[in-house]
């Protein structure tokens, strides 16, 4: 995430673009309530893709359904009946999930250079990571259990082989939750794409040669949308593995679980890939955007008052 803010000498005076934003620390509410609504706008754009996209991962794995065909399917049903959509479980939870996730990083990077600490990335890291976690566990654990039975599925939509292939793949996935295997190995793909989003796309985009004829922003934009595309290829294994675990906890031979992790890992990771481009690529640009401008207006009102 691009820092947008950055603190001046005296510490409760952090700036955009040289413009004080506040004269104490009660203005930074003001700074968090822009935080909050560049959150908001940000989820509700990106959450329709990424609802849809998940959930074709999940019938994916559970009916081996193609990815392409399931993802035209709902595109369609949502510009049927966009407000069913919009006021579904599937989009409330993934809206969640991000509206959160973007508020957090965007408040921890405004405290942490309120404070001028030096470690601003590791609190955005950290903050984000906190929330991130157990809200797309919650997301996992919904969409695996709206998604993976095969009682959720209309017959109607199944051939009589993917019928069988879920009966023998995917069995009825308990209400309680996923095992500790499950939660670590969500955990582990959750902590490198939060890093990958986050921390590195705006390392990277400072080391990018300043004679590249590229504008900061064009660095940074490039940053955003490149690695969190390419950690999605090494976090895709974690990801099926999870939703594996979740689905068949029940112990099993190591060398049949990895068959099934193995089913369509090429193309789960480039659809996963391509899915965290609205997610954390556009999405976070976005998010940076409307931040940016929340507080340059704000920076305007304070000059003029």
């Amino acid at each position: 995430m691009n820092t947008i803010i950055a603190g001046s000498k005296d510490t409760s005076s952090p700036t955009v673009r040289g413009k004080p934003l506040k004269e104490g620390k009660s203005r930074l509410f003001p700074l968090f309530f822009g935080d909050v609504a560049a959150a908001a706008i940000s989820a509700t754009l990106v959450a329709p893709i990424v609802t849809i996209i998940d959930r074709a991962v999940v019938e994916k794995i559970s009916l081996r359904q193609s990815v392409l065909r399931n993802i035209g399917r709902q595109a369609l049903s949502v510009l049927r009946s966009p407000l069913a959509f919009l006021s579904s479980r599937p989009f409330g939870t993934v809206w969640t999930l991000y509206a959160v996730t973007y508020g957090v990083a965007n408040s921890a990077e405004t405290f942490g250079a309120a404070i001028n600490t030096k470690h601003v990335d590791s609190v955005v890291f950290a903050s984000t990571l906190l929330v991130n976690v157990p809200l797309g566990l919650r997301k996992d654990v919904r969409f695996v259990q709206l998604f993976g039975e095969r009682s959720s599925i209309p017959p109607s939509i199944l051939t009589p082989n993917q019928a069988a292939t879920s009966k023998a793949i995917m069995p009825t996935v308990p209400k309680l939750g996923f095992s500790r295997y499950a939660m670590t190995a969500f955990l582990a793909r959750d902590a490198f794409t939060i890093f990958g989003s986050f921390v590195l796309p705006p390392r990277v985009a400072a080391a990018i040669p300043d004679d590249s004829n590229l504008s900061p922003r064009a660095q940074m934009a490039i940053s955003q949308l490149s690695i969190p595309a390419v950690i999605q290829l090494a976090t895709a294994p974690l990801h099926m593995l999870g939703l594996d675990l979740a689905a068949r906890p029940s112990q099993m031979a190591y060398s049949a679980r990895a068959k099934q992790v193995r089913y369509g890992l090429v193309s789960i990771a480039f659809i996963r890939a391509a899915r965290i481009l609205p997610a954390f690529g556009f999405g976070c640009i976005l998010n940076g955007e409307l931040k940016e401008a929340f507080r340059e207006k704000l920076a305007d009102s304070y000059k003029q008052g």
